[in-house]
């Protein structure tokens, strides 16, 4: 048999055949690797060499030995590749052909779009079971891995540093580290002097103050394996522990126990809700250890009972130092909705509250206009309850406004407000401050309404007429001033009188007139438009325009409402019967002679 050379790697061959074994071997990975390639209808044959006998390479050529000729390899169609994805097949559960293109009829775009779906589904699948499995919320590994890296301290925990001294204090020193963060060591470390203001300081970093904190250093990194004996001693005995503030965090403070760190919840160092506690920062100060855990690495300390303690004393010693209607100076502390908490310095700074409704005469009066954190006030000692509480009155001290209200408001003077409240049944007028006056709904306006803002708006100035003043009962009568400043003789309400009116308008019913000299609800007259004596169908705007003065006569009064029925027909009528009965009077004198003594007598006059 002859082979060609040429067609066979030399390299590749050997001096003995291969056995079948190999041959299978070879075919195989063959068609793995053209199965990964998915050829369209591509035929691949690979070349065996004879089994029978040894292989030459110079005499090696492309006909392959009789009888054993190697298989021809096949790449998968489209249609045998797509036929794995049997689910993608458009049909129901049962086999049924639905609308669709086949498996052969798909294209290979078709077929890689499907694959890719399928491989997104698997993925979707994959992360709801790790969500089935991680029901409490842990944190994945793979989230973990990509969650970013905590920031390595500026100075960790062991490195000796070096700073300049900024502030020395009774039980700490601050240190400056390049001006890259604060510092701060535990002055009872030192067993000499210590040092000024402005020398270098070198020490360990024994906290890098990662929590918030400042950075802590010392120059005894293992002492605190002594501290944990202590406070874990002081835990059973409830002995008091004392302990170097470091710092202000997140929720309280925290501490350092001879280099045993510790935290203190901030409503146990500090009575006062919300209180800024960076005043503590350096000062060595004595706690209770409420917990010790976890061989001293969870250490948490409180200072509450202690401040209650003393907080109790010193009450009683302030309140031992007032006296039930005294005059004392206070400052104001925080103002709240319903009052004001104030300090009284002169009995050791004790608390009282003065209510909203003795903090001012002036009843719409806001608490944060009147008061400041940190002012200054007089206030006078009201009472201290049975929980000893102590209730105080700012108003009490400044003078109430009624009692001058009666000689600088009498009735009938004109005076200038400012609306401050508002009610469906009238608006109150502040004439002074404290003092407030009331104008009820229908003495507003000459026409009709329903409520105040309909006419007049909060904080609007008015001029006011005072009806009425009742210091006893603390209420002001309000009604409207006269319009501009004219003064108009003031006219009396009763029926059958002729007043002077003016005309407001003019419609089909008749005239809404005003009573000149008449202010509020009474001031507000009607005329129907069968007693304008006019003629029917006369426009009444034309005949009676707005502004247009003249006499009527008051007809009928309305007991509730105080309105004014009038009518100028009836004082024509009247008119033209007084001057009847002046005529018939007049002619009847005339005719009449008298007797014979009346006619000598009147002669004897002449």
């Amino acid at each position: 048999m002859s082979t060609d050379t040429n067609d066979i790697n030399p390299a590749a061959a050997s001096s003995a055949a291969p056995s079948p074994d190999d041959t299978t071997a070879a075919v195989s990975t063959e068609t793995e690797a053209i199965q990964t390639h998915a050829c369209d209808d591509d035929r691949s044959q690979v070349e065996e060499p004879c089994s029978s006998e040894a292989v030459n390479p110079e005499q090696v050529t492309d006909e392959p030995c009789p009888g054993n000729e190697a298989p021809h390899v096949v790449a998968p169609a489209v249609a045998q590749t797509a036929w794995d994805d049997d689910w993608h097949e458009p049909g129901d559960d049962i086999g049924n052909r639905i609308d669709g293109p086949a498996h052969h009829e798909r294209t290979t775009t078709e077929v890689e779009s499907a694959s890719a779906k399928r491989r997104g589904k698997r993925s979707k699948k994959n992360d709801a079971k790790d969500d089935a499995s991680n029901p409490r919320g842990k944190q994945n590994p793979k989230a973990k891995a990509n969650a970013p890296t905590r920031e390595r301290p500026a100075f960790p925990v062991g490195e000796e540093v070096f700073g300049k001294v900024i502030e020395v204090l009774a039980d700490a020193i601050f240190i400056d580290l390049s001006s890259k963060a604060k510092a701060i060591f535990d002055r009872h470390e030192l067993s000499s002097d210590p040092p000024a203001a402005g020398d270098q300081f070198i020490a360990t970093v024994h906290g890098d103050g990662a929590r918030g904190g400042l950075v802590v250093l010392t120059h005894n990194p293992r002492r605190f394996e002594n501290a944990k004996d202590v406070v874990s001693e002081a835990l059973s005995s409830g002995e008091l522990v004392n302990a170097l503030v470091t710092g202000v965090i997140k929720g309280g403070v925290e501490l350092d126990i001879d280099g045993l760190r510790a935290f203190a919840p901030g409503s146990h160092v500090d009575l006062r809700l919300g209180a800024d506690l960076s005043y503590l920062v350096g000062q060595r100060l004595p706690f209770k250890v409420m917990k010790y855990e976890k061989n001293g690495k969870e250490v948490v300390l409180s200072r509450r009972e202690l401040l209650e303690k003393e907080a109790t004393q010193a009450r009683q010693d302030g309140l031992a130092k007032l006296q039930i209607g005294s005059v004392v100076e206070a400052t104001v502390r925080s103002v709240v909705e319903w009052g004001v908490f104030v300090a009284i310095p002169s009995a050791n700074d004790i608390e009282g509250l003065i209510h909203i409704s003795e903090a001012s005469f002036e009843r719409n009066a806001k608490l944060a206009d009147l008061f400041k954190v940190g002012q200054s006030t007089e206030v006078k000692v009201l009472r201290v309850d049975d929980k000893g509480k102590l209730w105080l009155s700012r108003k009490a001290v400044t003078g109430d406004p009624w009692e001058a209200s009666a000689s600088q408001f009498p009735v009938g003077s004109r005076v200038a407000g400012r609306v401050v409240r508002m009610q469906p049944f009238g608006v109150f007028v502040e004439l002074v401050p404290g003092v407030d006056g009331l104008i009820r709904t229908a003495d507003l306006s000459l026409l009709r309404i329903n409520d105040p803002s309909e006419v007049i708006s909060i904080g609007d100035e008015i001029n006011v007429v005072v009806v009425s003043c009742d210091i006893k009962q603390r209420k002001i009568a309000l009604h409207p001033a006269l319009p501009g400043d004219e003064q108009e003789p003031r006219q009396k309400i009763a029926p059958y009188r002729t007043v002077q009116i003016e005309v407001v308008s003019a419609d089909v019913h008749g005239l809404t007139v005003r009573i000149l000299g008449v202010t509020g609800a009474s001031a507000r007259g009607f005329i129907p438009a069968g007693h304008t004596n006019t003629a029917r169908g006369t426009d009444l705007r034309v005949e009676y325009p707005a502004g247009t003065r003249l006499e009527a006569k008051i007809i009928d009064v309305d007991s509730k409402r105080g309105e004014v029925k009038l009518s100028i027909r009836a004082l024509k009528e009247d008119t033209e019967k007084a001057a009847y009965q002046e005529y018939r009077t007049k002619v009847a004198r005339e005719s009449k002679f008298g007797t014979l003594g009346d006619l000598l007598a009147k002669r004897r006059s002449e």
